[in-house]
């Protein structure tokens, strides 16, 4: 068992990602009892090995536009503990993240993420569920994510 080195990292990547270009919204993780304001976690079936969900890292997070998201995944804060996954975490054969698009006001919850980080791994990417590597945009077409509004979106980051 690996012990989840990533715990203190959490409270400064949480604050980038809220000063973040694009960023709406979170689920807010409680560090001592893990509680996720967006409702109890879940593990998608794909998961369903997982010893301790609580050493998972989760977050359940809404974002204007896939580049503004992929920004903050792959740089600053983030990106950085990203690069020392593999020292933390096993190799996972599933998906470790799903994107999907949802209409103003809706609420999502860890049984609408479980059920598509489900249906990813079952079927690849889809209008349904996808990944930065094969997105879709919100009319289900596939999407060629603009790979320059990623790279500007990260430099605003880190000024």
């Amino acid at each position: 068992m690996r012990a989840y080195r990533d715990i203190d990292r959490v409270p400064t990547v949480y604050a980038a990602a809220e000063k973040s270009s694009g960023f709406v919204a979170r689920s807010i993780r409680d560090l001592q009892t893990y509680a996720q304001s967006w409702g109890p976690i879940r593990i998608p079936r794909c998961l369903a090995h997982v010893e301790d969900v609580n050493q998972m890292p989760t977050t359940l997070s809404i974002w204007d536009d896939l580049e503004s998201v992929a920004a903050f995944a792959y740089h600053g804060q983030h990106g950085e503990a990203m690069s020392k996954r593999r020292e933390w975490f096993p190799v996972q054969q599933h998906p470790t993240y799903v994107a999907w698009w949802i209409d103003e006001g809706h609420r999502i919850d860890w049984a609408e993420a479980c059920e598509r980080v489900d249906h990813l791994h079952e079927h690849g990417p889809t209008p349904f569920a996808f990944n930065f590597t094969n997105p879709f945009d919100a009319d289900g077409q596939p999407l060629q994510m603009d790979r320059s509004a990623v790279r500007e979106k990260a430099r605003s980051q880190t000024i």
